[in-house]
């Protein structure tokens, strides 16, 4: 990606000037300084791109490939560091579409797209009164103290992510006369259009930078040997874990969470013992919603925010949760960093590949991976009984 003018000091919730999104030039390349291997975490730069001292390859993610100048161990361990900041991201989502996939055996692909646009409303309340991003004034007039800080506005993407998602399973997916699973994946692929088409004609197709939630300057890291872990990686996988806790307890320990499991279960059997399977299901499809916004905040500042952000994102996000199990919340975020690792692996290491063709790789590691065990490597099997 080209490089544009030296990125100012502020780290500014919206660019005052955007450009188009084109095809070639979706994601950001971090900014990187000193010597030795560098961590390769993005930078939010000027709007609508960001530099890289280096004009290494770029990670699917943004995340340039791991410079040389070190050793090999060093690099072996840099590209784990990249890998993992790119699994976390995976596994974020990958969770959100468990937690639907646990509520009604089924999958939904709009699950990036509400991301997006959950996304973009915490941008509207993070950021002042501009005509440049539409709703700012609006946010501005109904919501005290606007502009909300960067953890604040967080919060209320992720309110508004588990209603939007919520609402569509209350208004589209219920409503269907056979629920089954063409149609469900049928239905939530025009969610999918209909919420992209929304986002793209409100804030139309142009690259705009999300201030991160974590400190991401260029010297936001810690070193170990060559290789450089980045606050933000620390930070994601942290938020990560506090957020799979926090599922754990309540799935484990409240009564929410055994309706949850009675309805993952046997939701016919769950109907007759009095548990609300629609009911259960809708807060299944809200707090995966939640998560999805969660996701889609934390990827925004490394690929910059536009319409289909989370598009290529919920790919690998898919193959991740179809390598843990699509039942199993431990096997989300265990997939989600086996494929963010082996993504980085196998564009550093095989050259066939390339960062750009690290997507076939990917899915070859889940075919390989379901030949072995077809129910992922957590996922429950089925037994039947004749």
């Amino acid at each position: 990606m080209a490089g544009g003018s030296p990125a100012g000091h502020r780290c500014f919730a919206l660019a005052a000037a955007t450009r188009p999104a084109s095809g070639g030039g979706r994601y950001a390349q971090p900014a990187q300084s000193g010597a030795g291997c560098s961590s390769n975490a993005a930078r939010i730069g000027p709007p609508g791109r960001s530099r890289s001292a280096d004009a290494g390859r770029s990670h699917p993610l943004g995340l340039s490939d791991s410079r040389g100048g070190c050793g090999p161990i060093a690099l072996f361990l840099q590209r784990c560091f990249d890998g993992l900041a790119n699994g976390a991201i995976y596994s974020s989502l990958a969770l959100a579409l468990v937690i639907v996939y646990r509520s009604t055996g089924l999958l939904n692909v709009a699950q990036g797209e509400m991301a997006t646009f959950s996304t973009y409303i915490g941008l509207i309340v993070h950021s002042p009164v501009t005509p440049a991003l539409a709703g700012t004034e609006l946010a501005h007039a109904l919501l005290p103290g606007s502009p909300w800080p960067i953890w604040a506005s967080i919060g209320a993407a992720i309110v508004v992510g588990a209603v939007v998602s919520a609402g569509a399973e209350r208004l589209v997916i219920r409503r269907l006369p056979d629920p089954s699973g063409a149609n469900v994946v049928s239905a939530t692929v025009g969610i999918l259009l209909l919420v992209n088409g929304l986002t793209e004609r409100t804030w139309r197709a142009v690259l705009r930078a999300f201030p991160p939630a974590f400190p991401n300057d260029a010297r936001d890291f810690i070193s170990i040997g060559e290789a450089r872990l980045r606050y933000v990686t620390i930070g994601t996988w942290a938020t990560l874990l506090v957020v799979l806790m926090a599922l754990w307890i309540v799935l484990r320990f409240t009564k929410i969470g055994l309706a949850f499991r009675a309805v993952s279960s046997s939701p016919q059997i769950s109907e007759l013992l009095g548990i609300r399977a629609g009911r259960v299901a809708t807060v299944g499809w809200a707090l995966a919603g939640g998560i999805g916004a969660l996701a889609g905040c934390l990827v925004a500042p490394t690929v910059l925010l536009e319409p289909g952000m989370m598009v290529r994102v919920l790919i690998y996000s898919l193959v991740a949760a179809t390598i843990g199990g699509l039942d199993s919340l431990g096997g989300a975020v265990l997939g989600g960093m086996l494929v963010g690792v082996a993504q980085t692996m196998i564009g550093g290491y095989v050259l066939v590949f390339g960062s750009q063709l690290s997507l076939p790789g990917a899915l070859l590691v889940m075919v390989l991976v379901l030949m072995w065990r077809p129910t992922g490597l957590f996922g429950t099997r089925k037994v039947e009984r004749v």
